[in-house]
């Protein structure tokens, strides 16, 4: 399961660039979901393997998972999480032969609204900053920088930050 909020907090930048991307994917599926009902549907219900593998020095993990790129709850088709990350997409193994190539027509679509100019919220994290990102909805990355740049980050469960934002009386 991806993890529900990740925190990104700019320690240091001694440099140019690096500024962070983030995009609204729910408003990019809702787009799909506008324009090609039944692609929409495809990514909401063909299971794909995510995969993360990490080999350093100091951590290794390797997860696994398998969903669908657009998750709804299936009482209301509203959707709770997109899972859209082309780095940990595993091997394409496990869904009908005759779906693969539709699904990538669908995935094609997704990523075409996500990549729209007009879709993109770039910010820059100066020494200081702290970013809190809802990772089962907006979609981050970054541009290339120069000098000497840190951050530190965490994860943190999504059921953990809305409530405290209930009890603090934030909109949640």
């Amino acid at each position: 399961e991806p993890c529900g909020i990740q925190v990104f907090h700019c320690l240091n930048h001694e440099g140019t660039g690096g500024r962070t991307l983030l995009v609204d994917g729910f408003y990019a599926a809702e787009k799909v979901r506008q324009q090609s009902p039944e692609n929409f549907e495809l990514l909401t219900k063909v299971p794909i393997r995510h995969e993360y593998i990490e080999k350093s020095e100091n951590h290794r993990n390797h997860m696994t998972g398998i969903g669908p790129v657009l998750n709804v709850y299936p009482w209301n088709d509203q959707m709770y999480l997109i899972r859209y990350n082309n780095y940990d997409r595993s091997v394409i193994n496990i869904v009908p032969h005759d779906l693969v190539r539709r699904w990538y027509v669908a995935h094609r679509e997704l990523t075409n609204e996500l990549r729209r100019p007009e879709n993109e919220l770039w910010v820059k994290l100066t020494p200081g900053k702290v970013i809190f990102i809802d990772n089962w909805r907006v979609l981050h990355g970054r541009d290339s920088f120069t000098g000497l740049r840190q951050l530190c980050g965490c994860y943190l469960t999504r059921d953990d930050v809305l409530s405290s934002a209930r009890v603090f009386g934030l909109q949640a």
